[in-house]
């Protein structure tokens, strides 16, 4: 009998080889195999695959089971992953503390996607306590990581002057970032500062160094 670690690299290569079909399907036995057997990253995938339909029927509530497995050992991705189940309630109730005591852990480890995600809900406080100081760090976080959507949350933050003043010259030092990130979004936000902000601020704003 192969041990999970060969399992689950025999799944990964059959999910390489084929797009669908028997291949795909073989690829979930092994990857369920895998992960039944203890292996975090196949659990992880096993729960991807349950999520989306793919080798396998899409099974909500299985998949939250595997990502909670994934989580429970400790796999940064399960982690991120069982939390964005829990906050959108796929296969299960909502739970929009555990949601965000999840994606603290998981940015703990620097995920971007639970960065995102925690800025927003420290932002309207949702899951725990409104902080807008917490959600400029995480996003301030993410953008150092090189997150082209958090620096652009923090152009929203300081635009709307959400938890402090408006300063349209630290927004479009964010836009300007987020810009550089690939954000697409980003673009069209520094135009419309360029109709409101005055020559000066302008000047200021390509001064400064944010990251």
């Amino acid at each position: 009998m192969r041990d999970a670690q060969a399992d689950f690299e025999a799944a990964h290569q059959l999910m390489q080889q084929s797009s669908g079909g028997a291949r795909l399907s073989d690829a979930a036995d092994l990857m369920k195999a895998a992960a039944d057997r203890g292996h975090a990253g196949a659990a992880n995938n096993y729960g991807a695959m349950l999520q989306h339909g793919r080798g396998v029927a899409l099974d909500l509530s299985e998949a939250r089971a595997y990502y909670a497995r994934a989580a429970d050992a400790g796999l940064a991705a399960g982690v991120f992953n069982y939390g964005f189940m829990l906050l959108h309630g796929h296969g299960g109730e909502r739970d929009l503390a555990g949601a965000r005591a999840l994606f603290e852990r998981a940015a703990d480890g620097d995920d971007t996607d639970a960065l995102t995600h925690l800025g927003r809900m420290a932002m309207i406080g949702e899951g725990g306590a409104q902080d807008f100081a917490a959600a400029r760090a995480y996003w301030r976080k993410g953008a150092q990581l090189g997150d082209g959507r958090c620096a652009f949350n923090l152009g929203v933050a300081n635009a709307g002057g959400h938890g402090a003043p408006p300063d349209f010259v630290e927004a479009y030092a964010w836009f300007k970032a987020a810009d550089g990130m690939g954000n697409p979004a980003a673009r069209a936000e520094l135009h419309k500062l360029h109709s409101v902000m005055s020559a000066p601020e302008l000047e200021r704003a390509q001064a400064v160094r944010i990251l």
